[in-house]
């Protein structure tokens, strides 16, 4: 292992010491570039100069314009007309040194400057936040040109106006209006066509408010109690505050309508407009409205009573409720509630056995005024309901299973106080009118009715099953012959057992089938080989009646 070390350092020192040595600066190419004229005039011709220093062999000349590849291999280098502001100019020389290596240099850049391809820009603002229709506003500009000499033109909705100077004051707007400003720039020692920018903004002329305004009521014959809309159209700015008032007393919202219930006759609606107060464009603050009379016709209130002919009833028991009208319109609806929460179909009876005790019984009847153009809901009185409990039934146990032939024991206890027992079918059991008793010997599962009347004579009714067990009878014989006919030893599916598992064993004690699916059985064969005739021994476990049990006993294979 430290033979192996050694020779690796001893590698790894041989690879440091031949390592290439570094190459003297005073070898290598430097290359510099000048240009015969800047801040020219666009589409003058330049010719570009490299100087080399240190040169060597296999010379090659990279000029770029923008880093794109002019296709120029020369040290001298002309271009004309196709010079905009800004663009680069750079040189790269590519050659063997003198030192004997491959090396490409780059130029110091040019960057060229034309005087008349600097673009200009302009912008137009105007820094007054509201103006009104008629008042004096004034445009200034925010322009770059360079060197160039600037003029302006302003456009009103594209017609010239104003004179040239950067800023434009007018009182002449309309809503809408579109100004504008070219920006042409001339460059004197360079003739030709101006170079020009525009900006352009759309202004908002807030309208003088000659405040006015009108009322509209939806009718002004109407009944009392019947709603009425009033609605104003008014000139009053964008965020106008309306003052209603009825009988010249204010009410209602600051809002542009207004609704009311409670008018009478000769009452007189009006509403006064103000304007924003932070609003400078206008000739008055607030103006009145219209007065409108209204006609209000009186009627008699139509009434609603509810009835039941019995209010104490057993839990269950149907309860009817009628309702009778007074005064009501040909139109009627009732809107039946229990203790506030909606029940019912809309007709004048109620009915429901779902009813507790203390429910609070009451309706609505919705009916229209003779005369009227409306409907009134009218709410009726309270009624309350006492509803006496029930007997509740309790069987214990809950569940009783007996063999077959065997009797059963019924046991029930109810609250309060008990004033009949009936059980049925009561030749079934031995005591048909008490609590506790037994039933006869039962063959099958039974169901069990027992009623029981308390003192209140309220009854109820609750069903109870005694279920019949089978005993286990296994046949001692099955033919496997596949005729269809007793060709599977199994467990009958009627015995009242809760399988655990089922096996089957030779006579030397193999086990050739097991099982805990009650619903499967032996056929007579092992690994889907048929096994001889003969006596086998089979083993149950299982449950009945929550009791482990184990069955034994024997089976004779004939085929």
């Amino acid at each position: 292992m430290l033979k192996t070390c050694i020779i690796i350092l001893l590698l790894f020192s041989a690879q440091l010491f031949a390592q290439t040595p570094p190459i003297d600066p005073a070898c290598l190419p430097v290359v510099a570039i000048k240009e015969s004229q800047n801040n020219i005039c666009l589409g003058s011709g330049v010719t570009f100069l490299a100087t080399v220093t240190n040169k060597g062999t296999n010379e090659v000349y990279k000029w770029k314009k923008n880093n794109v590849d002019a296709g120029v291999n020369n040290n001298a280098y002309f271009t004309s007309n196709d010079f905009r502001d800004g663009d680069v100019v750079v040189c790269e020389y590519t050659c063997k040194a003198a030192c004997g290596v491959d090396i490409t240099v780059k130029s110091n850049p040019v960057t060229m400057h034309i005087l008349n391809n600097i673009p200009p820009s302009i912008t137009i603002a105007n820094y007054d936040p509201l103006i009104c229709e008629g008042e004096l506003t004034v445009f200034t500009t925010t322009a770059s040109y360079g060197n160039g000499q600037p003029s302006y033109q302003w456009f009103v909705n594209s017609k010239p106006v104003g004179s040239n100077s950067p800023h434009y004051s007018t009182s002449t707007l309309t809503n809408g209006s579109k100004i504008e400003c070219v920006l042409s720039v001339t460059t004197p020692s360079c003739p030709g066509q101006p170079i020009t920018a525009s900006s352009q903004m759309v202004i908002y002329v807030y309208p003088m408010i000659h405040p006015t305004i009108m009322i509209t009521p939806g009718k002004t014959q109407i009944c009392r109690g019947e709603e009425v809309k009033f609605t104003a159209t008014a000139n009053g700015g964008a965020h106008p505050k309306f003052t209603w008032k009825l009988n010249g007393q204010q009410i209602g919202p600051e809002a542009p309508s207004l609704s009311i219930t409670s008018l009478k006759n000769g009452d007189v609606v009006s509403c006064m407009v103000t304007i924003d107060q932070d609003s400078r464009c206008h000739t008055s603050t607030s103006a009145p409205s219209n007065d409108v009379v209204m006609e209000v016709k009186d009627y008699i209130d139509p009434t609603v009573t509810i009835a039941s002919p019995n209010l104490n009833v057993c839990q269950g028991t149907l309860v009817s409720f009628t309702a009778t009208p007074q005064n009501a319109g040909s139109y009627q609806v009732y809107q039946w509630m229990v203790n506030d929460k909606i029940k019912g179909n809309g007709s004048a009876t109620f009915i429901s056995n779902q009813l507790a005790n203390g429910d609070k019984i009451s309706c609505i009847l919705t009916t229209d005024i003779p005369g009227c153009s409306f409907t009134a809901a009218v709410p009726s009185g309270t009624e309350v309901v006492k509803i006496k409990s029930v007997p509740v039934i309790t069987f214990l146990p809950s569940e009783v299973s007996v063999m077959r032939g065997e009797q059963g024991r019924l046991n029930a206890s109810v609250s309060g106080n008990a004033a009949s027992v009936a059980w049925t079918p009561e030749a079934s059991v031995l005591a048909p009118h008490s609590l506790t008793t037994s039933t006869v010997p039962l063959i099958r599962d039974t169901v069990f009715n027992l009623t029981v009347v308390d003192a209140n004579g309220c009854a109820a009714s609750k069903e109870f099953t005694v279920k019949v067990l089978r005993k286990l009878d296994m046949p001692s014989a099955f033919t496997a012959n596949d005729d269809g006919k007793n060709d599977v030893f199994r467990i009958p599916p009627d015995a009242s057992l809760r399988l655990q598992e089922f096996s089957v064993f030779d006579r030397w004690g193999n086990v050739v089938f097991i099982t805990s699916d009650k619903s499967k059985g032996w056929n007579g064969t092992y690994q889907d080989k048929k096994l001889a005739t003969g006596t086998y021994i089979y083993v149950i476990k299982g449950i009945v009646l929550d009791k482990e049990v184990m069955v034994k006993g024997t089976v004779t294979l004939l085929r």
